[in-house]
C-alpha cells in the first residue's frame, strides 16, 4: 500500500525534473522516474524504495543537496539515491565518465538489495529507451552522442554482470540481459 509519503516524492520529483527531456526524443524525463517506480513495484519493491526509484536522478540532475533529501525523506530513501548516483553535480565538474561509471561500479559492490533493485530498473527504463531510439533512428544515433556504443555497451555489460550476482535470477535481471543483447545487435551499423 502506497501512502501520501509516496504522493509527496512523486510531487517532488516531478517538480525537481520540469523541464528536462530525455535524449533525442524531447519526452518530459519524469517519465523514466516513473518507468523505474513501475519496475520496482512489479518486481516487489516496498514504498521506501519505490520513493529511492522516483527521486535515483535528483542529487546528479537536479540542484538538490544530500541533506536535503535526507531531511525530507529519511536516511533509507537517501541511502538509495546515493547509491544510485554515480556522481553529484559537483563531482561531475571534476571526474570523467570513465571515472565516474567505474567508481560507481565499485560502490555498488557493497550497495544494499534495496538500492540494487532501483540500480537495475533505471539501466532497464534507460536501456529500453536507448533501444528504442536505435530502432527509430539507427546506429547514425551515436553521431550526435557523448558516449560511443562500445563505451555504453560496457558500462550496460558492467553493470548486467554485478547485479546479476547479487540479484539472481530475478526477471528485472532478465530484462536487463534480453535488452543488452538487443542493443549489441543495433548497436553496429550494417555495412555499407
Amino acid at each position: 500500500m502506497l501512502s501520501p509519503r509516496f504522493e509527496e516524492a512523486l510531487a517532488f520529483a516531478a517538480r525537481r525534473h520540469t523541464g528536462q527531456v530525455r535524449h533525442n526524443t524531447g519526452t518530459p524525463y519524469v517519465s523514466h522516474l516513473l518507468a523505474t517506480c513501475a519496475v520496482v513495484l512489479e518486481e516487489g519493491g516496498d514504498e521506501t524504495v519505490a520513493i529511492g526509484a522516483l527521486l535515483h536522478d535528483v542529487l546528479e540532475d537536479q540542484p538538490t543537496s544530500r541533506s536535503e533529501l535526507r531531511d525530507t525523506f529519511g536516511d533509507d530513501v537517501y541511502r538509495i539515491v546515493h547509491d544510485c548516483t554515480d556522481a553529484d553535480a559537483d563531482e561531475r565538474t571534476r571526474l570523467t565518465w570513465w571515472e565516474r561509471k567505474r567508481a560507481h561500479l565499485g560502490r555498488m559492490a557493497a550497495a544494499s538489495d534495496a538500492s540494487l533493485l532501483v540500480i537495475a530498473a533505471d539501466k532497464v527504463c534507460s536501456l529500453q529507451s536507448l533501444v528504442d531510439d536505435l530502432h527509430r533512428f539507427g546506429p547514425a544515433l551515436f553521431e550526435h552522442s557523448a558516449r560511443t556504443a562500445d563505451e555504453l555497451l560496457w558500462n550496460y555489460r558492467s553493470v548486467t554482470d554485478l547485479l546479476a550476482g547479487r540479484l539472481g535470477d530475478r526477471p528485472v535481471i532478465g530484462r536487463l540481459r534480453r535488452l543488452v543483447a538487443e542493443f549489441a545487435t543495433l548497436a553496429v551499423a550494417p555495412p555499407r
